[in-house]
């Protein structure tokens, strides 16, 4: 368990689960976090670990300690709006912890929702039934695009959504 474990509420929805890098943390991010934190009792919060972070990317991605930094003050504010409980864990997979009976939803985007299907067929061969899919679509920014964490780095768009102006070398790559 990472820093902001908050005690689980019971109101029936069951307990529900999401993953990814959150980095940076934007609008889209924000987004498919407070669906989680609206359709759960408790929300288990898988956070890229290092390795399986870089691994797919040519961008920046921050240490795991410093991703939890910034996104645990957002997921403290949620649980306080929505008194809901939430456990932030490092997974090493793209089941990370979805293979648990304890979870019976997860929230996805649009984009990944797929991935849905690889859990569920692992899910079944460990007898356990399919995930309920709370699916969030991507938010765009001010010019209709979708917000992702590459364009926020590149400088292409805020992390709120905000278009910003073209500069001669973008911000992102490899530190």
């Amino acid at each position: 368990m990472i820093d902001g474990e908050r005690p689980m509420s019971h109101s029936g929805r069951g307990n529900i689960c999401i993953g990814g890098t959150f980095w940076p943390l934007h609008q889209g991010h924000r987004s498919l976090l407070d669906a989680a934190f609206r359709n759960g009792d408790h929300v288990g919060v898988g956070l890229t670990a290092d390795e399986m972070a870089a691994s797919h990317r040519s961008r920046y991605v921050a240490p795991l300690a410093e991703r939890t930094r910034k996104l645990v003050p957002f997921l403290d504010e949620l649980s306080l709006r929505y008194g809901v409980g939430y456990l932030i864990e490092p997974i090493t997979d793209i089941y990370g912890f979805t293979i648990s009976p304890k979870y019976t939803a997860i929230a996805v985007s649009r984009e990944t929702e797929s991935t849905v299907d690889l859990i569920d067929e692992e899910r079944a061969r460990n007898d356990l039934p399919p995930l309920r899919r709370v699916v969030v679509e991507m938010v765009k920014d001010d010019q209709g695009q979708v917000i992702s964490s590459t364009r926020v780095q590149l400088g292409e768009v805020s992390e709120k959504g905000r278009s910003l102006p073209k500069q001669e070398s973008g911000k992102g790559g490899k530190r």
